[in-house]
């Protein structure tokens, strides 16, 4: 199954020192990488806010060269407005909720989920904020910020 990143996969790719031993940990099969648009914008503006210096920026722009970037569009429409009203318990479609109480996400949490719900990408990430839609509406790949700090650290 091809791969959609979250921004903090995306933010971790550019701290990593090791070469591409986090790269191969999260890609083992060499699958497609795909990026949300979100992710981009998000990733630009952590950069913009916190001085990132020329190479860094490069990193990041060489790693946004290699992926695939999936735009926001309407066709995403749909899948983001269920996507939210699952999260918030209040889907027509469904009456019972693995979770007890809903679960905020963040907009561009919701664009990210959305892409690789409707694309059948299996997410990559390290936030939790997304658990409860594995299974239902996206397949989910958590990583631990501990294993991707150990193998950056290399």
């Amino acid at each position: 199954m091809n791969l959609l990143f979250d921004t903090n996969i995306i933010l971790a790719v550019v701290r990593d020192k090791s070469g591409y031993l986090l790269m191969q940990y999260l890609n083992p099969n060499e699958d497609l990488v795909y990026v949300s648009f979100a992710s981009v914008a998000e990733a630009q503006s952590i950069a913009f806010q916190n001085y990132w210096g020329y190479t860094k920026m490069q990193i990041l722009e060489d790693f946004f060269n290699s992926v695939r970037i999936i735009n926001l569009s309407d066709i995403l429409l749909p899948t983001y407005i269920g996507i939210d009203a699952y999260s918030q318990k209040n889907h027509p479609e469904y009456t019972a909720y693995p979770f007890q109480t809903p679960r905020n996400m963040g907009k561009n949490d919701l664009w990210i989920a959305a892409t690789a719900s409707l694309l059948n990408l299996k997410l990559v990430t390290t936030d939790s904020d997304f658990t409860h839609l594995n299974g239902v509406f996206l397949s989910l790949q958590n990583v631990s910020t501990s294993d991707i700090q150990a193998i950056i650290k290399k």
